[in-house]
C-alpha cells in the first residue's frame, strides 16, 4: 500500500538520520567558517564602508577582529557600514617590513577598488601580556596607510585613543576622496556624485570622537565635491549645499587656530559663491565672494604663499569682473584689468603653466566685456590675444573643460569684433570657435554651458545670414536658439532665458521679411513677449526697452499697429533724449510714422 513504510524500510530511515545530522552538522560548520573567513555583507553605494580584515595573531574565534567591530560599532553612526573581509593582510611576510607593508597596502587598496569601498582595517595581535593590537588604517584613495597600536581597557574594549585615530583615517580618506573635485579641467560629476552623498552624510553625523579640525576637514571636502557637481552640471541646489559645508567647516577650522587651512576655506567659499553669482539675478552672491577672497588674502600674502596668493587674488579679479559686466561703468572692469595685469608678473609660465593660462583666459574675459562698452576695438583684440595665448597651454588633451572655456570665450570676442568692424571673417571665426566648445560642451556633461554656447553660436550665424543675405544662416540660428531653450528653460534660469526668447524672435523677425512669411512674424511676436516675461523694466530697463522695439517692429510689419504704438510708448519711457538720445531719436521716428499711418495727426501722443 502506497505511503506506508514497511518495519524494514523503517529500520532504514532511522538508521540513516544520524548520517543526515551528522552530514548537516557538517556542511553548517563549512558554512560558519565561511561566514568567518567572508564579507558578512555586501557594500553599499550610499555609506562610508570600512572592512576589517582577518588579524594575524587572532585566535580561532576570531575574538580580536569581533572587539574591533564592537569598538567601531561604539564610535560609529548611521552612515558607516561595517564588513568583514576574509583574508589576513601581513606587514611581516618575508622579513623586509617596509616592502611587506607596501605590498599588504596593496592588496587593501585593490580589495576595496573592486568592493567599492573606503577604509580597510587590518594588522596583527601582538604578544602580552599586556594585550596589544597593532593596527593599519589603509584608504581607497590613498597610498600609504596611518599605524597605531591600541590596548584593550577593563572590559576588554579598546581604549578611548582608537576612536580618535579612527576619526584621523576616516577625515583623510575622505579628503582623499575629493581629490577630483579639485581637477576642474575634466568632467568629475559621475564620480563625484556618490563620494558627496556618502560624505555628506558623515559630516552630517561624524563619529563622537572626531575632533574639530578632521570635522574641518570632513566638511571641507564634501564641500568641494558639491561644488564640482554644481559647477559642472549647472545644479544651484548642489552649489547651495557647498556654500553651507563651506561656512560650517570655517567654525571649526578656526583663523587662530589654523590660518591657512581657514584661507584656504574662504577661497574655496568665495569660488562657490562667484558660480552661483554668475547664474543667478543681483549682485548679492559676487560682492559676498568678493569678501570671502579679501578674508583669504589677509592670510594668504603674496610673501608668505605666493602661489596661492596668486590664485585667490585671480578669483578676486573675477569677481570683480563678474560685478563690473552688472554694472553701467566700466570701475570694477579697469579694477579687474589691473589686478590680472599683478598677478601675470608674478605668475611663471613654466612652472605653473595652467595657472598661467587661467590667469590668461580670465584677463582676456575682462577685455572683452570692457571692449564692449568702449569704442573702438583695441580692447576687444587684446582680449583675443589673451585667450589665444590661454589655449597654447590649455589644450584639448590636457584640460578638455576648460579648452572649451577659452573657445567659447574667444568665439565671443571674435563676434564682438566682427560685430565693430562689419565683414565676416571674425564672425566666421567666432562659429569655428563655438563649434570646438561645443565638441567638450555637451549637453549631458554641461547642460548650460552646451545652452550659453548654443545661444552664441546662433548670435553669430543670425548676423551672418543677415549680412549674407542666406537664408540658411538663418535657419542655423533659429535651430540653435531652439536648443539652448531645452535646457535654458524659465525656471531654472530665467534672465538666460529671456536672453535666448529674444535672439530667436530677432532671427525669426529677419527670416520672416526674407521670405515673406507672416507665420514666422507672429512666432517673433510670440517670442517677444516671452522674453518681456522676464525680462521686466525693474531688472533689465535697458533690454526691456530693446524688447519693447523688436516688439513694436514686429507688430507693425503684420499690421498690428496699436500693438505697435504701445510698445514704441513703453520703450520711450526708458530711452529718454537725456540718456539714450539716438535711441530715442530713432524710436521717435518709428512711433511716429505709425501713429501717422493710423491717421493720427502729427504722430504726438498725448499725455
Amino acid at each position: 500500500m502506497q505511503g506506508i513504510l514497511t518495519p524494514e524500510q523503517l529500520t532504514d530511515t532511522i538508521a540513516a538520520v544520524p548520517l543526515l545530522v551528522a552530514v548537516a552538522l557538517i556542511f553548517g560548520w563549512k558554512r560558519w567558517l565561511g561566514r568567518r573567513r567572508h564579507v558578512d555583507g555586501k557594500a553599499r553605494l550610499d555609506k562610508v564602508v570600512i572592512y576589517v580584515a582577518e588579524l594575524e595573531g587572532d585566535d580561532k574565534k576570531g575574538s580580536h577582529r569581533t572587539n574591533i567591530i564592537r569598538s567601531l560599532q561604539r564610535e560609529m553612526s548611521d552612515p558607516i557600514q561595517i564588513l568583514r573581509c576574509g583574508m589576513e593582510l601581513r606587514a611581516d611576510e618575508s622579513g623586509d617590513p617596509s616592502e611587506d607593508a607596501t605590498s599588504a597596502i596593496r592588496k587593501a587598496r585593490k580589495y576595496l577598488s573592486d568592493k567599492k569601498a573606503d577604509l580597510m582595517i587590518w594588522g596583527q595581535v601582538l604578544a602580552g601580556p599586556p594585550q596589544v593590537i597593532e593596527l593599519h588604517f589603509t584608504s581607497s584613495a590613498q597610498e600609504g596607510a596611518d599605524e597605531a597600536r591600541f590596548s584593550y581597557d577593563e572590559k576588554f574594549r579598546l581604549a578611548g585613543d582608537f576612536g580618535q585615530e579612527l576619526a584621523i583615517a576616516l577625515a583623510a580618506a575622505g579628503a582623499q576622496q575629493a581629490l577630483p573635485a579639485l581637477n576642474s579641467g575634466i568632467y568629475v560629476a559621475d564620480v563625484l556624485v556618490p563620494i558627496a552623498q556618502k560624505l555628506g552624510e558623515l559630516s552630517a553625523s561624524p563619529p563622537a570622537a572626531m575632533g574639530p579640525a578632521e570635522r574641518g576637514l570632513l566638511l571641507h571636502s564634501y564641500a568641494l565635491t558639491e561644488q564640482a557637481i554644481g559647477e559642472e552640471r549647472g545644479d544651484s541646489d548642489a552649489l547651495e549645499r557647498a556654500t553651507e559645508a563651506f561656512r560650517k567647516s570655517l567654525l571649526e577650522y578656526n583663523r587662530e587656530d589654523f590660518p591657512l587651512e581657514w584661507a584656504a576655506i574662504q577661497n574655496n567659499l568665495g569660488v562657490a559663491l562667484a558660480i552661483r553669482g554668475g547664474r543667478e539675478n543681483g549682485t548679492e552672491f559676487l560682492q559676498a565672494a568678493v569678501q570671502a577672497f579679501q578674508s583669504a588674502l589677509e592670510e594668504r600674502t603674496r610673501e608668505r604663499e605666493p602661489l596661492d596668493w596668486a590664485a585667490t587674488q585671480n578669483n578676486l579679479c573675477n569677481a570683480l569682473s563678474a560685478l563690473g559686466e552688472r554694472e553701467r561703468g566700466t570701475e570694477h572692469l579697469q579694477e579687474a584689468v589691473r589686478a590680472y595685469c599683478v598677478v601675470l608678473s608674478a605668475q611663471s609660465r613654466e612652472h605653473a603653466p595652467l595657472d598661467w593660462a587661467r590667469t590668461e583666459n580670465n584677463l582676456g574675459a575682462t577685455l572683452a566685456a570692457l571692449g564692449n562698452r568702449e569704442e573702438g576695438t583695441e580692447s576687444l583684440k587684446d582680449a583675443i590675444q589673451a585667450f589665444r595665448a590661454a589655449l597654447e597651454e590649455r589644450t584639448r588633451q590636457r584640460v578638455p573643460l576648460k579648452w572649451a572655456m577659452s573657445q567659447y570665450n574667444l568665439g565671443n570676442a571674435l563676434q564682438a569684433l566682427g560685430l565693430r568692424e562689419g565683414g565676416t571673417k571674425q564672425l566666421e571665426r567666432a562659429v569655428q570657435a563655438y563649434g570646438a566648445a561645443l565638441e567638450e560642451r555637451t549637453r549631458e556633461r554641461a547642460p548650460l554651458d552646451w545652452a550659453a554656447t548654443q545661444n552664441n553660436l546662433g548670435n553669430a550665424l543670425a548676423v551672418l545670414g543677415e549680412r549674407e543675405n542666406r537664408i540658411e544662416r538663418l535657419e542655423e540660428a533659429i535651430q540653435a536658439y531652439t536648443a539652448a531653450l531645452e535646457e535654458r528653460t524659465r525656471d531654472r534660469v530665467p534672465l538666460d532665458w529671456a536672453a535666448t526668447q529674444n535672439n530667436l524672435a530677432l532671427a525669426l523677425s529677419i527670416l520672416s521679411e526674407r521670405e515673406g512669411n507672416a507665420d514666422r512674424m507672429e512666432r517673433a511676436v510670440l517670442a517677444y513677449r516671452a522674453a518681456l516675461e522676464e525680462k521686466t523694466r525693474e531688472r533689465a530697463p535697458f533690454e526691456w526697452a530693446g524688447t519693447q522695439v523688436n516688439l513694436g517692429t514686429a507688430c507693425e510689419v503684420l499690421g498690428r499697429l496699436d500693438e505697435a504704438v504701445t510698445a514704441y510708448t513703453q520703450a520711450l519711457e526708458v530711452l529718454t533724449p537725456e540718456a539714450h538720445s539716438e535711441a530715442h531719436a530713432r524710436v521717435s521716428g518709428d512711433l511716429k510714422r505709425v501713429l501717422a499711418e493710423l491717421g493720427r495727426g502729427n504722430g504726438v501722443v498725448e499725455p
